[in-house]
């Protein structure tokens, strides 16, 4: 069946910015040609990970969906478009069309769907390295595909990806610290069981939010951990060019003040989750430009 792709488009585009739950995607930063690839691509991300974190279905069902939608990127590698499933068909209309026009990978998308999988069925974390994993697919795509939007290639400018990995990585992490309260009310825990107990904390006590000093140094070391990979991936701003720039430097600064702010409080995010605000972002954007 052959869609409209404006109607692709901005079906996509709709799902970006009335989401409960938006990414500031297509943003003034990012010029106007290329927001609509932006759509698409968090459309995809978002429909995946709303199957993995809903509530309505089980484990099985879950995997089941995200197998369903890893066959429709078989199909967009295949370009057999007229064979799209009508449910998610304006979603990989429009995808497709990104991957074409871009010379995007299509795997940079099963990665992320690989990272969906694990959501559906893995709640807890052995150690700091599976959660480093887990973050290569959870965000490090993401950071690839921005750069594709771009105009760069990993096969061209491979230390420009190498960064991005450190930036996304620790953007995830933090991601993780401001929301550990609130993935405890899905029975979701990021922080490594071998973290716990190396500062004498368990589970349980997450859970009784006991917010005593051997959470506030296990927090203090994730914080500095992600401080290292912002510090060890910010040169791409150094590599990259016009709004891509600023962009990157504003996320990378909004990262940075997540953190911060988490400091402010004490480290005491299970019982308030710290956020970025209109009067925030103000400032972030004056110090940059």
């Amino acid at each position: 069946m052959q869609v409209d792709l404006d109607h692709a488009y901005s079906f996509c585009k709709d799902i970006a910015v009335n989401h409960y739950e938006n990414f500031p995607v297509g943003s003034l930063l990012i010029p106007k040609d290329k927001r609509k690839y932006i759509y698409s691509i968090y459309a995809f991300a978002r429909h995946a990970d709303d199957i993995a974190d809903s509530e309505k279905y089980s484990e099985t069902e879950k995997i089941v969906l995200l197998n369903e939608l890893e066959t429709e990127l078989d199909k967009i590698e295949k370009n057999d478009l007229e064979y799209l499933d009508p449910k998610n068909q304006n979603i990989f209309y429009a995808l497709s069309n990104t991957v074409n026009e871009l010379g995007i990978p299509v795997q940079e998308f099963r990665d992320l769907l690989t990272a969906f999988k694990q959501d559906a069925v893995k709640q807890r974390y052995k150690n700091f390295d599976e959660l480093i994993e887990y973050s290569s697919y959870s965000a490090d795509p993401i950071g690839h595909l921005v750069l594709y939007v771009f105009g760069y290639s990993k096969v061209k400018s491979k230390e420009i990806f190498e960064y991005s990995d450190k930036v996304c990585t620790a953007l995830q992490l933090a991601n993780f610290w401001q929301d550990v309260s609130v993935d405890l009310k899905i029975d979701r825990i990021y922080i490594p069981e071998k973290v716990m107990s190396d500062f004498n904390y368990d589970e349980m006590m997450l859970y009784d939010k006991i917010q005593n000093d051997d959470f506030r140094s296990l927090m203090i070391f994730l914080i500095d951990k992600t401080k290292v990979l912002f510090n060890e991936g910010k040169n791409i701003t150094d590599l990259v060019k016009g709004r891509l720039r600023m962009e990157l430097k504003v996320t990378i600064a909004g990262g940075m003040e997540i953190l911060k702010k988490i400091e402010k409080i004490n480290y005491n995010v299970l019982s308030e989750r710290v956020s970025i605000n209109n009067i925030d972002k103000i400032k972030l954007l004056g110090k940059i430009f």
